[in-house]
């Protein structure tokens, strides 16, 4: 039976070694990270390369000279190799984290010697001005990109951070400069109309590409737009608080005013949260948007919409339709009601992304809008079977009409906000909404033009 004992001895001493060797130095065995030597101390300590490839080097020979006899069983005599072995590998790892970050530092300062080289070309070569700041924009971000793979435990941590610094404040002008001339198309559009400075158009990709033009300028009023930063409040509460949208909400007469033909939301009645919130945006109910900002109030409706990264838009006031203001409540104090079309496009890029809870209640609406005159009209007038309309929000008026809305093109989904201050000019809106779509049926998508 010896030949049926001997893998079982072998196993058994195998064992027995790992064993006893944790016993001996329990902490080298089973927690590396915390051998304390002073050669890992003075690791700790050091503030140049030099000094840890020397460390390395030392911590090498140590090892060399107490490497155990082969299959030795002297547990006693093991436990110096294997406290060599712990401070070896960690000196090994820090000087291949040194050595990576030295690199990285460097690859940081030729990407950014390259966007200089770049900068002073697009100034000598105008005529290709436009695809020389693309270029430019992108080593800057690589350099940048660069030195964030640089740990802040490391050597060159410090220095990373100001050349991070630097770059970022060279990059920023730039990104500027690109996003303006990457909207030029837009500019064109709205200079078509006549009436350019009236013109407000921002244009998001799903994926966060966008173009706008005067896109960070508030129109003349929200409008009925302002219908949508409420339903984003709301459903944030309604999340946060536990709330169920079959909750009956009592809509007060005091916020009673003119409403479109055809709503359904009337005071002195019932009607659960989730049908409230809905017929404000479907029918664009005004009674509706005002026992919501009743229901949320002033200051966390405009709180939820900072912290949603949306500062330029806010909700101050009720709405009215022809001329009845709600007798209650009408107002926060904090002046008009606010936003632009950069903001409330985003909003709609949040919902179609679904990047909140209770995003699809809102974009469930947005579907089933009942206001066919704006962007579903514009869509449906180009006949064009690459082209579908997913969604949207109007509002106009006496100083301002608009639409911020979503559409399907080839496979690809975009969100856009259009307004024109002091207007009611249906044709005109819808013009400018084909164009926008019109010009990326025919030079592509956002997210292709951003990956050239």
């Amino acid at each position: 039976m010896g030949w049926l004992w001997y893998p079982f001895a072998i196993a058994f001493n195998t064992v027995a070694l790992t064993v006893a060797a944790a016993v001996v130095y329990p902490t080298l065995a089973l927690a590396p990270d915390e051998v304390d030597h002073p050669l890992l101390a003075q690791m700790g300590r050091t503030k140049d390369i030099r000094t840890l490839h020397w460390l390395q080097q030392q911590a090498q020979r140590e090892l060399a000279q107490v490497s155990p006899p082969r299959l030795s069983q002297d547990f006693q005599a093991l436990a110096p190799y294997f406290l060599w072995t712990q401070v070896v590998y960690r000196l090994n790892q820090r000087v291949d984290q040194e050595t990576t970050a030295a690199a990285d530092y460097e690859r940081a300062l030729e990407l950014a010697t390259q966007a200089i080289i770049t900068r002073n070309q697009a100034r000598e070569e105008p005529a290709s001005d436009q695809p020389l700041l693309q270029q430019e924009a992108y080593l800057w971000q690589a350099a940048i990109a660069q030195l964030e793979q640089i740990s802040p435990h490391s050597l060159m941590a410090e220095a990373a951070a100001t050349k991070k610094a630097e770059y970022i404040a060279a990059a920023e002008p730039v990104a500027v400069q690109v996003e303006l001339t990457e909207s030029d198309f837009l500019k064109a559009i709205a200079e078509a109309t006549g009436r350019p400075g009236a013109i407000r158009i921002t244009l998001c990709h799903l994926s966060g590409a966008c173009r706008n033009y005067q896109g960070d300028v508030p129109p003349a009023s929200p409008a009925s737009l302002i219908k949508l930063p409420v339903a984003v409040a709301l459903m944030d509460k309604v999340v946060k608080e536990g709330i169920d949208l079959d909750q009956p909400v009592y809509v007060e007469p005091y916020n009673w005013t003119e409403n479109a033909n055809g709503a359904k939301i009337f005071v002195d009645r019932e009607y659960p949260l989730r049908e409230v919130m809905a017929r404000m945006i479907k029918e664009s109910n005004n009674i509706a948007t005002n026992q919501l900002a009743d229901y949320i109030g002033w200051e966390t409706m405009n709180q939820t919409l900072e912290e949603r990264g949306f500062p330029n838009t806010t909700v101050n006031t009720k709405l009215a339709g022809d001329s009845t203001l709600p007798s209650v409540n009408r107002n926060s104090g904090g002046g008009p009601n606010t936003m632009t079309s950069n903001e409330v496009t985003e909003m709609m890029r949040q919902i179609y992304t679904f990047a909140h809870p209770g995003d699809e209640e809102i974009l469930d609406a947005l579907v089933g809008q009942y206001d066919w005159d704006f962007g579903y009209r514009a869509v449906n007038q180009l006949r064009n079977k690459r082209v579908a309309w997913i969604g949207e929000k109007t509002g106009q008026n006496s100083r301002v009409i608009g639409s911020t809305l979503a559409v399907k093109i080839d496979d690809e989904r975009y969100v856009m906000t259009v307004t024109i201050d002091n207007s009611g000019n249906q044709v005109m809106l819808r013009e400018v909404i084909q164009g926008v779509i019109q010009h990326v049926l025919d030079e592509g998508h956002l997210v292709t033009q951003n990956r050239q």
